[in-house]
């Protein structure tokens, strides 16, 4: 059963890390810098910048998610 958990929270994880990193991230940033162009707002465009640039944050929430299934699914 611990195994199967483990498992779940790996999958879990690798998802949420998917979809944080293209989805939220790096589509949300080009979508923010398109909206901010036209009026020009320049907070819009530089966190825009800044959202596509940080979009690897999903690489370390898939990475956890698989370390802690991990370590529930190997521990006794």
């Amino acid at each position: 059963m611990k195994k199967i958990i483990g498992i779940l929270i790996a999958i879990v994880g690798i998802a949420l890390g998917i979809y944080v990193g293209v989805w939220l991230m790096l589509a949300g940033g080009i979508t923010q810098i398109v909206n901010s162009i036209n009026p020009v707002n320049g907070l819009g465009i530089a966190f825009g910048i800044v959202r596509i640039v940080f979009c690897e944050i999903g690489a370390l929430i898939a990475w956890l998610g698989v370390v802690i299934g991990s370590t529930i699914g190997l521990s006794n």
